[in-house]
């Protein structure tokens, strides 16, 4: 127990790294998928979604940040899974929704959602398209998607032009969330760069692993 130094507890995040947990999402079984399990709207991982949404909603003194990043300390602790979701269930208040798959280094989410992602963000950051162009509709009322497209050789120097922030400050504008789904912090510059341009940064954990 003195060599594992995982986090294995909520209150294991807020005592050693002084930030509040804003909730605590079960660990699904194999097979069973996140769109599975988000079928039984009164399931355990439905309900820890629903919970994290009215913990968002009371974040701040303005409600939810306008603009999300989800990421994580390393891969798949659940980063991609969690911005989807959240995305959905913010729609379902009838809010206006758009995903931006920031992780141009190994994204997932365009999988999830089946969208093609030839082209995408970094069409836009690189300057060859609109972003008007890119956006793509989803199964999801009121849930937009924005892909990463082809993936660049150089992830950092991309987002941290002005092309970024002007996405941002227009998409906002048009939407009533934003939700960036960040790649994770360990040995990138990419999720700093990111979470400088977003209102709130939401760190993914999972427990036992991280």
């Amino acid at each position: 127990e003195y060599l594992d130094d995982t986090f294995k507890r909520p209150e294991d995040i807020e005592k050693l790294l002084g930030i509040p947990v804003l909730g605590a999402v079960p660990l699904l079984k194999s097979p069973q998928t996140p769109k599975a399990a988000l079928a039984d709207a009164r399931s355990a991982f439905a309900e820890s979604y629903r919970s994290l949404r009215t913990a968002l909603q009371f974040s701040t003194d303005r409600g939810s940040p306008r603009s999300l990043l989800v990421t994580s300390a390393m891969p798949s602790e659940g980063k991609s899974t969690t911005a989807l979701v959240l995305g959905e269930f913010y729609a379902q208040l009838g809010k206006r929704v758009l995903i931006v798959d920031c992780d141009l280094r190994n994204p997932s989410l365009h999988r999830s959602l089946g969208v093609d992602n030839s082209e995408g963000l970094s069409n836009y950051l690189a300057g060859t398209m609109k972003p008007t162009d890119l956006i793509r509709s989803t199964a999801i009322p009121g849930l937009m998607y924005l892909p990463t497209g082809p993936l660049p050789p150089n992830p950092a120097e991309l987002l941290m032009g002005s092309k970024m922030v002007t996405l941002l400050t227009v998409a906002a504008e048009k939407f009533d969330l934003l939700i960036l789904d960040g790649p994770p912090i360990m040995g990138l510059a990419d999720a700093p760069i990111l979470s400088n341009l977003a209102q709130g940064t939401l760190l993914v954990v999972q427990a036992q692993e991280t």
